[in-house]
């Protein structure tokens, strides 16, 4: 069923949101302090990328909430990346030293990553099939703060995805603070 869902995706571009297919990409690992390339395509799992930034509060408002999310779906690949041009690597790994973000975070300094999903705001979700097809792209719940949220949207993709059914919503609203280009 699940290989229906990815079938339905591709032949119907449409169903593709925004029709953005991701390969690979090289960039700073936070965690293993050196470049790595993330590849997209051909992973072993499906891949949930949520762009962040230190200096966004409604990212750090939605690091409990992504916790939880990674902890609850271990069937998917979590990766944060850190969206803001000429960051810093040490910037950010003292910033995360005592947030407690538990998916690996990879800095974007470049603003590759960010513009190859075209990601509008931090914090911005996406959920990336193993071909490398985008399947949800949007806000992770519909408040800036998921604890005061009536709706959260990526937890019901996932949710969707775990039971091999396309997201109740593909795009959702992306709420946060812009990513400046």
């Amino acid at each position: 069923m699940k290989k229906l869902i990815y079938l339905f995706t591709l032949l119907f571009p449409a169903f593709s949101f925004a029709n953005i297919h991701i390969d690979s990409s090289t960039v700073y690992s936070i965690e293993h302090k050196k470049e790595e390339t993330l590849n997209f395509k051909n992973a072993d799992k499906d891949t949930v990328v949520i762009f962040l930034s230190k200096d966004c509060p409604c990212s750090k408002a939605n690091i409990g909430h992504i916790n939880d999310l990674a902890k609850s779906f271990p069937q998917f690949r979590f990766v944060g990346i850190h969206a803001k041009k000429g960051s810093k690597n040490e910037e950010i790994e003292n910033y995360l030293s005592d947030k407690h973000l538990s998916i690996p975070v990879y800095n974007d300094a470049d603003l590759k990553i960010t513009a190859q999903f075209s990601a509008l705001k931090t914090p911005h979700a996406f959920i990336v099939n193993k071909d490398g097809n985008v399947i949800y792209n949007g806000g992770i719940a519909n408040t800036t703060n998921p604890d005061n949220a009536k709706e959260l949207y990526l937890k019901d993709a996932l949710l969707a995805l775990n039971n091999h059914q396309l997201p109740p919503k593909a795009e959702t609203r992306t709420l946060g603070c812009y990513i400046v280009r």
